[in-house]
């Protein structure tokens, strides 16, 4: 496997777009893109913008039928003034628009499609080394720290790639009209290089503190989405506490508070630039009218300036526009980049690598295991120490003890899902590596406590999917589930203990050597939890299978071939 990720159903023109927004992605994250030289403008074909020159060249021809629009307005306002028309103006001003639309047009749709086959790129292989994570890992991180680094910045990303693009073409645009200016009035073109000058002292003076306002705004934001997940998780809870709900909506109010001073921040500062921006327009337009007839008498007709000149606030908008979205653009790629490279740091092999295969194994066990809960600080929460346990082929294994005795803790550990502080897993009597490699965990067919049940039957092929349908029928809850078992499976419409049989039932669709059952049958009516033990575990272990389950159901201990019991973190052998 490529920890990059692959590239599915990709084709070439696909790739090329997909290396392109990875060029500009790149570049926004490090400062705004170079100019381009001439040698790279013209080393690339006209129409064919795969690299960052030639969607420069793209842009340069937009903005110069852009400029050439302003130049045929003012010549032809020269010849109604004289009372004069010429066709061939009218001519060259549609193609010149006619051009400028389709440049434009090109340039901002490819650059979009580049952009977003990059952000596609992106997703997969952030994705892809999400599942290479180890559990701990996984909780370090935090689920609301992840689900923010898989979503919400591949949006502001989107949002703001058109802008962006459009106002890099109004820079170009606004660096050949400046020229058109500095041509007719050299003073008008020396007062427009002020306010642009201005504009961007007015950028880099407040570039740290949006920067800073944007990281601020994101945390505050993590902390609300936190806050709002424990709202939607815990609503079954709030409804039977007043004070409880009381107590969350003062901190969802004070996070909600902290967003929108964040955000107040934010738009103060955007909105003073844009205001600072179109104010210093408008004084430009003021000295060309009121004070340039007075320190250069001598130039062409203020009409031909003043044209020009409102003909260049478009651009100066596009300006002003690529500073704020520059700002967003920088954030957001240096947000993914950073989450990317905390996903790297914590991932120490791949996963996916071929491994010793265990299918066929007699015996495995764990061997004189510690491991601990650490906090933040460092602190060990909470340890197990010293586990040993055997299990057989074929064999039922009760696992019994007090909540948090630390029975999830082992099992855990035994599957591999946790790393041991020290000890050893051991299959057949040959030491499992570790990190324990992914044909390890494939023994494994596991329901914990707090099992996560998707929506759709994920790696059944048509085989499994059989075994799925029968065991669906075998625990009742066949006529709950849709006719295709390959769709959504409507989870939401099912009980707890409904719910808790389709995880049993997708768990012995996988066929695997081994099934994990943390306290399965606490949901379940008497009915179904007498047939589990009766009749569903003696028939798995008739199979081969080695059935470890937690289980405080006393009535059926008889049924295990071998018990062992949890307390503070160890693990005792009873039977």
């Amino acid at each position: 496997m490529t920890r990059g990720g692959d590239s599915l159903g990709q084709s070439p023109a696909n790739d090329e777009l997909k290396a392109l927004g990875l060029q500009i992605l790149d570049r926004f994250s490090k400062g705004l893109p170079p100019v381009p030289t001439i040698r790279s403008i013209f080393a690339v074909q006209i129409l064919k913008p795969s690299t960052l020159p030639g969607l420069g060249l793209l842009a340069v021809i937009s903005a110069l039928s852009g400029t050439a629009i302003v130049v045929i307005l003012n010549k032809e306002a020269s010849l109604i003034q004289e009372h004069k028309f010429e066709v061939i103006w009218a001519i060259l001003f549609v193609i010149s628009l006619l051009v400028y639309r389709s440049g434009k047009m090109a340039l901002v749709a490819h650059s979009s499609r580049a952009i977003e086959q990059a952000l596609d790129e992106w997703r997969r292989r952030i994705s892809r080394k999400i599942t290479l994570l180890s559990l701990r890992d996984k909780e370090e991180l935090t689920r609301s720290y992840i689900i923010q680094g898989t979503g919400r910045f591949y949006e502001q990303l989107s949002q703001a790639v058109v802008p962006m693009v459009s106002g890099v073409e109004s820079i170009i645009l606004f660096i050949f009209m400046l020229a058109y200016v500095f041509f007719i009035s050299i003073s008008a073109g020396f007062m427009t290089v002020v306010v642009v000058i201005s504009l961007i002292i007015g950028y880099l003076n407040v570039a740290d503190a949006m920067q800073l306002s944007m990281q601020n705004s994101s945390l505050s934001i993590e902390k609300l989405n936190l806050i709002s997940e424990d709202v939607v998780d815990g609503f079954s809870e709030l409804k039977f506490s007043k004070m409880k709900r009381d107590a969350i909506n003062i901190d969802l109010d004070k996070a909600s508070g902290e967003v929108s001073t964040t955000k107040s921040i934010l738009a103060d500062l955007l909105s003073n630039l844009i205001s600072f921006g179109s104010s210093s327009a408008y004084l430009l337009t003021a000295a060309i009218v009121f004070v340039l007839p007075i320190v250069s008498p001598s130039d062409a007709g203020v009409y031909k300036i003043v044209t020009a000149v409102l003909l260049l606030l478009g651009p100066i908008g596009g300006l002003i526009g690529v500073i704020q979205q520059f700002s967003t653009i920088q954030f957001a790629t240096k947000s993914i980049q950073e989450f990317e490279q905390r996903l790297s740091d914590k991932i120490g092999f791949d996963e996916n690598s071929p491994g010793p295969d265990y299918s066929a194994f007699t015996k495995l066990g764990i061997s004189h295991a510690n491991y601990s809960h650490v906090s933040e600080d460092g602190v060990a929460e909470f340890s197990v120490a010293n586990l040993s346990a055997d299990f057989q082929r074929g064999q039922i294994v009760f696992i019994t003890g007090g909540n948090g005795s630390g029975k999830t803790t082992a099992l855990r550990l035994l599957t591999g899902l946790y790393p041991l502080k020290s000890g050893q897993i051991c299959v057949d009597g040959l030491l499992v590596p570790t990190p324990v490699p992914q044909s390890y965990r494939d023994l494994f067919s596991v329901i914990f406590a707090d099992y996560h049940t998707f929506n759709r039957a994920y790696g059944l092929d048509p085989e499994g999917l059989a075994r799925f349908d029968q065991a669906l029928c075998e625990l009742k809850i066949r006529d709950k589930c849709p006719a295709d078992l390959s769709g959504p499976l409507n989870r939401d419409a099912l009980s707890t203990g409904q719910r808790k049989r389709l995880a049993l039932a997708l768990a012995l669709a996988e066929d695997r050597p081994v099934l994990v059952l943390d306290e399965w049958a606490a949901d379940q009516d008497p009915i179904t939890r007498e047939r589990l033990y009766r009749q569903i575990l003696p028939n798995l272990k008739a199979s081969g299978k080695t059935i470890i389950a937690v289980t405080h159901d006393d009535r059926y201990f008889e049924y295990a071939d071998v018990r062992y019991h949890m307390s503070e973190g160890r693990l005792e052998k009873v039977i």
